[in-house]
């Protein structure tokens, strides 16, 4: 007897999912004397069939000036990996959170519609935060495989000057919008 939540993550649905499907007839639950719900592993297995089968999918992205290396990064993972659904690109920083790819792909993870994503290397989701995304898909019944363990050195020099120019850039409309409050004041003062 499977409890909901072992249920839930060997079909990749939510609870909420488990139960429609349950007021819908798709599978019935045992109810225990306590009122809670167990379900056959048999009924599971049949739903399995029922349920749409989950993704492998193969990202790729690069920065804007490797637009070039896009190709050659798909055609990479394309030869390790032989048996794939979909494959998505970007172009675009490792820090730019709002990549259509990434969006779209995140989207199907929290849906529970990707079973894998394979990237080339770790910094080709996001840049940081590599370990909350994997913790994010584990949870989703998704695993992150990574072909090489490296990093492009060069985009990271990239993205890291773009990081220092962003901030100085804030800095410095900070500092000018502090110095006319300032001077603002000390206007004010005088008269």
């Amino acid at each position: 007897m499977l409890r909901p939540k072992e249920v839930c993550q060997r079909l990749g649905i939510s609870y909420p999912t488990l139960r429609e499907y349950v007021k819908k007839g798709y599978i019935k639950p045992v109810i225990l004397q306590s009122g809670k719900w167990r379900f056959n592993e048999e009924d599971v297995e049949k739903l399995m069939g029922i349920v749409k089968r989950r993704k492998v999918v193969l990202y790729a992205r690069v920065s804007s000036k490797q637009k070039d290396e896009l190709v050659n990064q798909v055609k990479y993972l394309e030869e390790q990996v032989k048996e794939y659904d979909l494959v998505i690109t970007d172009i675009g920083s490792g820090l730019n959170m709002k990549r259509k790819g990434f969006l779209k792909l995140l989207r199907m993870i929290l849906n529970n519609e990707v079973s894998r994503v394979v990237i080339a290397y770790p910094d080709r989701l996001v840049r940081f935060g590599f370990e909350i995304l994997e913790e994010t898909c584990k949870a989703h019944g998704c695993e992150i495989v990574v072909l090489n363990q490296e990093e492009k050195e060069e985009e990271l020099v990239e993205d890291l000057i773009s990081v220092l120019v962003s901030f100085s850039e804030k800095l410095h409309g900070m500092r000018s919008h502090e110095y006319e409050k300032v001077k603002k004041c000390a206007e004010e003062l005088k008269n």
